[in-house]
C-alpha cells in the first residue's frame, strides 16, 4: 500500500496510539489506491516506475493527497447514501489527479 497508516490517521484526525480500526483504515488506504489506479488507468509506484511500465506513475503529491481526500470520504459515508444526504467521489478527487489520466485511444 503506498499510503502508510499513519498518514491516513493524520488525514482522519484520528491518534496514532487509537488501534481499534487499523483494519478498517488499511483496508480504505487499499481501496483509495486501486480505485485512483482504475480511474488513472496506471499503475501506481511510490518511489521509482520500472523500466517495464511505459504507463506507470510515481505517486505525487496531489495523487497522494486526491487518495488521503478519498479515504475521507469513505470513512464518513461507509454507505453510499444515508437518510440526510447523498454523497459520490469528492469533485476535489478527481480534480486532482484528471491531469494524470491515460485514456487510451
Amino acid at each position: 500500500m503506498i499510503l502508510s497508516l499513519s498518514e491516513i490517521k493524520a488525514q482522519l484526525r484520528i491518534e496514532e496510539d487509537f488501534t481499534e480500526e487499523d483494519a478498517l483504515l488499511t483496508l480504505l488506504g487499499g481501496a483509495a489506491e486501486a480505485r485512483t489506479s482504475n480511474y488513472l488507468n496506471r499503475r501506481l509506484y511510490a518511489t521509482e516506475v520500472p523500466d517495464t511500465d511505459e504507463d506507470g506513475l510515481v505517486v505525487s503529491d496531489d495523487i497522494r493527497q486526491a487518495m488521503l481526500m478519498l479515504c475521507s470520504h469513505l470513512y464518513e459515508n461507509r454507505s453510499s447514501t444515508s437518510d440526510v444526504e447523498m454523497a459520490e467521489m469528492p469533485q476535489s478527487f478527481k480534480w486532482l489527479v484528471d491531469a494524470y489520466r491515460f485514456i487510451p485511444l
